[in-house]
């Protein structure tokens, strides 16, 4: 056997950088500003934002239940992707059931960010999504009288909550991992909301992570690729050789390895450049689709879509695959519960034929099953200037697509999506002009069919 994969790789915490790195969550966030909005407290009101709920309260809603406040959690047993039906019916009378609010919740994010600019400046400040942003306090603690990061998170919290009504949690920790796994695992089930995860308590604190999907970067697919060579857990994961890893997953596994021992040397400073970029969408259906027609008309909007996105970021495809997720508890002829294909094609980035090769990709696909959500996506991008000659497409026809595509992105760059859309939008099943006039895209993806822009020049 060779000797590297008889040598074990060790890390010597001195020499990792040590930082005080704090990861910030708002608890339940859309649940909680709905609670806040109204005077509510949100560690004790049951309280569930839906996408589609009942204008009568005696009448079950549908869609997904986006949101729960900890107390609705606890009461029904809700879990992040939970739907109507999974509310007792009738709804009890403590339980309050809300629309969303996407421009709400962008407000209140744009509030308990500019707090947290108050306690490090923008290098050292990196929101990770809506509802969770990274601080890095390190050389900004003694500027309010804090002798630790703990002591500087106790304070944040009290301010967010004072301001706003909103109840943070707080992981801390000598990177952006370690603080990001004692909010996940830890801070998110004390009282005080707040745990600290160093170097010195890696045995004590990442190798006790009973289960891979615990831990950040696994997700359930990788967790069944190391289940099956017996890793089961990130205490195994730190235990097995480094070369087995590279051998095994290649950068990926070396990347989990190290993050097993707590070692993560990125900085909130440094821009990040992906290697590899793609384009697409998919959204949930607000109900089962059974007719073929209906499903088409989505698959149209959902590719006019995105080849708006590929036109705004000087792209074209030369690779597309399709998606379709069943209703649940259906299966297909082979017992599957949803099903994908993707196809190589000419490079483009028009709207007509994007559409055209998506739908071919649903020709292939679609078999008369019942579908509750699609998939598009973009990939293998080129940019828009570089051109492959065709002899046998009609140039001049080519020329009047791409100039009807500039017209129609023009046109709704500056009134707005609805303003100009396809026939097909005004069918049966379609819901890109609905989608339009929502915010943040909880039904999906929104880049390239927003609502008219807030500021117009007419």
């Amino acid at each position: 056997m060779s000797q590297r994969f008889i040598e074990q790789v060790v890390f010597d915490y001195d020499r990792e950088p040590s930082r005080d790195i704090l990861c910030m969550d708002c608890r339940s966030f859309y649940a909680s500003v709905e609670c806040a909005d109204r005077g509510w407290d949100a560690l004790t009101t049951e309280l569930v934002v839906m996408s589609y709920p009942s204008d009568v309260p005696t009448k079950r809603g549908s869609g997904l239940i986006l949101a729960s406040s900890p107390a609705a959690k606890k009461a029904y047993n809700l879990n992040n992707v939970s739907r109507a039906r999974d509310l007792p019916f009738p709804y009890p009378d403590s339980l309050q059931i809300v629309p969303p609010r996407m421009q709400l919740y962008m407000d209140m994010n744009r509030v308990i960010n500019n707090i947290y600019k108050q306690f490090a400046d923008d290098e050292n400040h990196h929101v990770y999504s809506v509802d969770e942003s990274f601080l890095d306090v390190t050389n900004t603690m003694h500027l309010f009288g804090a002798d630790t990061a703990f002591d500087l998170a106790r304070k944040i919290q009290i301010k967010v909550h004072q301001e706003t009504g909103i109840y943070v949690a707080v992981g801390i920790g000598d990177n952006p991992l370690l603080a990001k796994l004692a909010l996940d695992n830890e801070a998110k089930t004390q009282s005080h909301m707040k745990a600290e995860w160093r170097y010195q308590d890696v045995p004590n604190t990442i190798w006790q992570i009973d289960e891979l999907t615990d831990f950040w970067g696994i997700g359930r697919r990788m967790a069944r690729r190391l289940e099956a060579r017996g890793i089961r857990s990130p205490y195994d994961l730190a235990h097995t050789n480094y070369y087995v890893l590279q051998e095994c997953f290649g950068v990926i596994g070396t990347q989990l390895f190290a993050h097993s021992w707590g070692i993560d040397r990125t900085f909130l400073g440094e821009t990040y450049q992906p290697k590899s970029k793609s384009i697409g969408n998919s959204q949930a259906l607000p109900r089962d689709y059974t007719q073929e027609e209906e499903v088409r008309n989505i698959i149209k909007e959902m590719a006019d879509q995105v080849g708006t996105r590929l036109r705004r970021e000087g792209y074209q495809a030369q690779s597309l695959s399709l998606g379709l997720g069943y209703s649940i508890g259906y299966q297909d002829k082979d017992g599957r519960t949803s099903v994908r294909q993707q196809m190589k094609i000419p490079a483009t980035h028009q709207s007509k034929a994007l559409i055209e090769y998506f739908l071919q990709l649903f020709d292939w696909i679609y078999d008369g099953q019942i579908i509750r959500s699609v998939s598009v996506n973009t990939t293998n991008l080129i940019g828009d200037w570089w051109e492959q000659l065709d002899l046998f497409a009609d140039q001049m026809e080519e020329d009047r697509r791409d100039a009807l595509d500039t017209i129609v992105d023009k046109v709704r760059q500056k009134y707005g999506f609805s303003s100009l859309v396809y026939g097909n939008s005004l069918q049966a099943g379609s819901r890109a002009i609905e989608r339009s006039q929502l915010i943040g895209g909880h039904a999906g993806g929104m880049s390239g069919i927003e609502g008219t822009p807030i500021t117009k020049n007419l």
